[in-house]
């Protein structure tokens, strides 16, 4: 018996050093807490910019033992509110059947991957077609170089909502409003999304993000 207890102990002493050693996205990492709730009042004294889907993205990256794989997501829908300059609120929604692989080409196993984060082991897509992410407060922020604000909101996938506090750079003019992020990640088995991937490729539980939007 006590023979079984040390080889068990082991393999996950081993488990764990390997599951260890596959290595994070770059970016700052984000915390995920308890969804806030949304002021909509506040929202509703502001100007409503419409997210320009076309010209708006997010970038996603995954690490795994033998290497990464990258790509981006479209947009379905989205607006931004706007008082007195400033971005106050807002929200977007993500097209998960838009899961794009970019570091791998057609007939080499873009589709297969492709395939793979649509099932239940990643996404669901079938099951939840769309993410959400939900302004809940903004804060300019000073002395952060390539961030002028925090941005706290809810971001909602496979049905399950959390709380990220994310940095971006914001800018308004005469165009519209233009919101981007520098990569961060976060970890996705918060959201469900907890498979780890062959024994000998484990995949990182970190995941890294880029958002890029722009509204008019």
């Amino acid at each position: 018996m006590k023979t079984l207890f040390r080889s068990l102990f082991l393999m996950m002493a081993l488990g764990f050093v390997v599951t260890s050693c596959v290595e994070a996205p770059e970016g700052e990492k984000v915390e995920a807490n308890e969804a806030k709730a949304v002021d909509t009042e506040k929202a509703a004294e502001a100007k409503t910019l419409a997210v320009d889907v076309a010209s708006s993205k997010v970038e996603w990256v995954g690490n795994k033992v033998s290497g990464s794989h990258n790509g981006d997501l479209k947009l379905q829908s989205g607006e931004l509110q706007v008082k007195e300059g400033q971005l106050i609120g807002g929200s977007f929604v993500l097209d998960m059947a838009s899961i794009n692989v970019l570091d791998l080409e057609a007939g080499s196993g873009k589709e297969d991957l492709e395939g793979h984060l649509k099932t239940g082991d990643f996404f669901e897509v079938e099951k939840f077609p769309t993410a959400t992410f939900t302004i809940t407060s903004v804060e300019a922020v000073e002395g952060e170089e390539g961030v002028t604000h925090r941005i706290e909101g809810n971001l909602k996938m496979r049905d399950i909502e959390k709380s990220v506090t994310i940095p971006a750079n914001v800018s308004l003019g005469d165009s519209g409003l233009k919101a981007s992020t520098p990569q961060f990640t976060i970890k996705r088995s918060v959201w469900g999304i907890d498979f780890e991937g062959k024994k000998d490729d484990l995949i990182a539980d970190e995941m890294g993000l880029k958002i890029s939007l722009a509204a008019k």
